[in-house]
């Protein structure tokens, strides 16, 4: 039941409750949703435990009311979600029911949001008796800034905890415990309530430790995201309290967010050079807390003074996947490198990272198979060091905005990439890079999506790149200015007999479309040609490609940005049955189109920055509506 939004103050509340109580539906129900309600109150039959199948209850954005109706009676209810009353104060024991009653008997989820002037939450503390949450896994209370008070004692099947943008909730000196905690997510709240938050799931430890119950019948923490703290300078972690180990056996994923004054995750040792190899191990293993021990998922995200990652990092050896974005005070990751077991990396937005890797010594031991690296303008190489090179299991290869870069590896005389598994490689506004490092022959067996966008000074690609791409599927080269010309074996392209997208600058290309064999391609779908880079009088004032020389099998065909363009060619669309979406874009000067030549298929045509053509298109006016009205999508503009 949703109410719309008057902006005019019409609306009146006394009429919206008499409305809502009339409205009471079957009592079969089995879910309930209510939206932008403004009376003052709620019904008498909201929350009637005569709603004996209602499973699933939501109330959204009813303004004006300042209680809750009695929903702990309905008997069935298993998820509730209170949200955007934006004058209720108090949840008071009003919202769960008659005395004496027991109060949701089976609730699973429960979630207060955006409720900016709720102050406090009864939870019973004082009548032990009473345990209305017995059965609730998923607890989330989200933008209640006003919100103080202390976590339901009863939560002893909850599994997963979110609290969000409540500055004013202080965990610490509740008397619950949390034996089924797994998962805690903990953002705008004071510090000193996440470290109560990990103190209560402990406490179950402490008994069960001292009632000699193995800790194996207990459940564990698996994931842990912390936001927005902005007093956290260093974890709340432990090394070798036997306490807190045990919680954290089944720890797998930490994600911190928005941490203003994190500096590094945890405290470490300086190295000692004298120790022998086997003993710093040993230490190392010691050192590492025990909440990262066996990490595999790591998300470090806008921590604006994290400086280093923590050293032992290569020693977390169940470390699958690290992310760390928008943190602009990192220089460098660890010289010790990273864990053999690591196959995600991505970095975005660290402007003061200079390198990816430092002296790599054991890139053959690595497993890396995705890295994604974006919004770096101070990365001039991903490897420093000379002699090393990308890992051989690679299978993506991402690098996004970073300006300094000059090239992938430090080359050396001979050096190429080794990676036989390589499928993507995707290198965007990189205004530097002048070169990609040579590919051997045989790695590109695998290669299926190439894509080089916005990298002005980028000179020539190797020919390893594409003499055995014959998986290759999607092709995109635009905006490399200095980029005269392909490999010599592309310009002929026979052979990508897989090739199913192409997008390329006709500068590229060298203006040698007949000799490329765009017809040949019979899986090429989609082609996109621009002329963005064109001098007058190279492509002329017809387009350059003859009917004959496009492939049968296209779907899409895009051309734009030519400058000097007036006319296209008739036998532009013979023989292209198929053609679904043709889109004509930035061709100042085009005012001409062989309209009694286009496919019967067209579901799409696209005219756009043509001011003569967009007139004669203009639907019921134009010159050319008459043979384009069959068309379900037109548009010119």
């Amino acid at each position: 039941m949703e109410w719309s939004v008057n902006s005019d103050n019409s609306r009146d509340g006394r009429v919206e409750t008499e409305v809502l109580d009339m409205l009471q539906p079957h009592k079969d129900l089995k879910e309930l949703h209510i939206k932008g309600y403004l009376g003052t109150g709620f019904p008498t039959w909201i929350g009637d435990p005569l709603f004996s199948n209602m499973t699933d209850l939501s109330l959204d954005n009813c303004g004006n009311c300042a209680s809750l109706p009695p929903l702990g009676q309905l008997p069935s209810l298993k998820k509730l979600c209170i949200k955007g009353m934006s004058v209720l104060k108090h949840v008071g024991r009003e919202f769960y029911g008659q005395d004496g009653a027991k109060p949701f008997q089976l609730l699973e989820t429960l979630s207060f949001k955006d409720m900016p002037e709720l102050e406090h939450w009864y939870t019973f503390e004082d009548d032990k008796e009473v345990q209305p949450f017995i059965h609730v896994s998923e607890l989330f209370i989200e933008n209640c800034p006003k919100l103080v008070g202390m976590l339901p004692s009863d939560l002893p099947c909850l599994n997963n905890l979110e609290i969000s943008k409540c500055p004013q909730f202080l965990v610490e000196g509740s008397s619950s415990s949390l034996p089924s905690l797994t998962s805690i997510a903990m953002n705008g709240v004071p510090l000193t309530s996440l470290q109560a938050v990990l103190e209560m799931r402990s406490m179950v430890v402490d008994e069960v430790i001292s009632a000699n119950i193995k800790s194996t019948h207990l459940s564990s923490i698996t994931s842990l995201s912390i936001g927005m703290i902005k007093k956290l300078e260093l974890l709340p972690l432990w090394k070798n309290e036997e306490r807190v180990q045990h919680s954290f056996l089944a720890f797998r994923r930490l994600k911190i967010e928005g941490c203003p004054l994190l500096v590094s995750l945890f405290e470490e040792g300086e190295d000692e050079d004298n120790k022998g190899q086997h003993e710093q191990q040993q230490q190392q293993q010691e050192g590492l807390p025990c909440i990262m021990r066996r990490i595999e998922h790591l998300r470090i995200d806008n921590c604006e003074k994290l400086e280093k990652l923590p050293r032992l990092l290569h020693s977390f050896t169940f470390l699958g996947e690290l992310y760390v974005y928008k943190c602009p005070s990192l220089s460098s990751f660890p010289e010790t490198g990273f864990p053999c077991t690591l196959k995600t990396l991505e970095v975005h937005g660290c402007e003061a990272l200079r390198s990816l890797f430092g002296c790599l010594t054991q890139i053959n031991d690595s497993n890396l198979q995705v890295l994604d690296v974006r919004g770096c303008p101070s990365l001039t190489f991903l490897i420093s060091c000379r002699g090393g090179g990308l890992p051989p299991t690679l299978k993506e290869l991402k690098i996004c905005e970073c300006k300094k870069l000059e090239a992938l590896l430090v080359v050396e005389e001979g050096m190429e990439i080794t990676c036989p598994s390589l499928e993507i490689v995707l290198i965007m506004d990189c205004d530097r890079l002048k070169y990609l490092p040579d590919a051997l022959p045989y790695n590109n067996n695998n290669l299926n999506e190439l894509y080089l966008s916005g990298c002005k000074n980028l000179e020539y690609i190797p020919e390893g790149w594409f003499h055995s791409a014959t998986n290759l599927a999607h092709l995109d080269i635009r905006g490399c200015k200095k980029l005269k010309a392909l490999p010599h074996g592309l310009q002929s392209i026979n052979y990508l007999t897989s090739l199913q997208s192409l997008r390329i600058d006709i500068s590229e290309w060298n203006n040698n479309f007949k000799k490329s064999g765009l017809h040949s391609l019979s899986s090429l779908t989609a082609l996109s040609i621009s002329g963005e880079e064109e001098e007058e009088g190279v492509v002329g004032s017809s387009f350059p490609i003859d009917g004959k020389l496009l492939p049968t099998s296209l779907i899409y065909l895009c051309i734009r940005d030519f400058r000097y363009l007036e006319k296209l060619s008739s036998k532009l669309f013979q023989n292209l049955a198929s053609l679904e979406y043709l889109h004509i874009s930035g061709c100042l000067r085009l005012k001409s189109l062989p309209v009694q030549r286009l496919p019967p298929s067209l579901k799409s045509f696209w005219i756009c920055g043509s001011r003569k053509l967009t007139r004669k298109c203009e639907k019921g006016k134009g010159k050319y509506w008459p043979h384009l009205a069959h068309i379900p999508d037109v548009r010119c503009f």
